[in-house]
């Protein structure tokens, strides 16, 4: 009776193999198969988690770098803001003086009336440094040095503050003329 086979309830039945009836056929299933199985299945898994992991690291990564290319934007437009401002007013109404002394100038920038910090003097002329806009996010630095050239130099902050922020980004453009 070792490996005669029974019917029993119209399947098969035998005492070493289970069989599986599955509409006109069989399938033996011996029980290190069963094993293999779950084996498989374990593995299978493991390898659907990992790709799931790496796809999920992929994406943090591309989410970090356009934030990053997002902030450099904005530092980028508020240098040129800034640069644009200081060439307007140097251009058209020459407000920045050669020689320390005196008051520093007004201005009005990004729709915002504007003192300028300071007035330092530099080997051969002056140097005016002044914020626009005077308070807020996105700003630029602006130095404006005038001696026998000009240069202006702009540097724009993507977030405007004192405390630490690792986040922020900070982009310059110089002018010489």
């Amino acid at each position: 009776m070792n490996n005669e086979l029974r019917i029993k309830e119209g399947k098969l039945e035998n005492t070493k193999f289970s069989w599986f009836s599955h509409t006109s056929y069989f399938i033996l299933h011996t029980s290190s198969q069963r094993g293999f199985t779950l084996l498989f299945a374990v593995l299978i898994g493991s390898l659907l988690f990992s790709v799931g992991i790496a796809i999920a690291h992929l994406s943090l990564k591309e989410i970090v770098l356009s934030s990053a290319g997002k902030e450099s934007e904005k530092a980028f437009f508020a240098a040129d803001t800034g640069t644009e401002c200081a060439l307007y007013w140097d251009r058209r109404e020459g407000i920045f003086p050669n020689t320390a002394g005196g008051s520093p100038p007004s201005l009005r920038c990004a729709g915002a009336d504007i003192t300028a910090e300071s007035v330092i003097a530099i080997q051969g002329g002056a140097a005016t440094t002044f914020t626009v806009p005077p308070s807020g996010s996105p700003c630029a630095e602006v130095i404006v040095y005038k001696t026998d050239t000009t240069i202006i130099e702009s540097r724009g902050r993507s977030e405007c503050g004192t405390g630490v922020n690792p986040a922020r980004v900070e982009r310059a453009l110089r002018v010489r003329y």
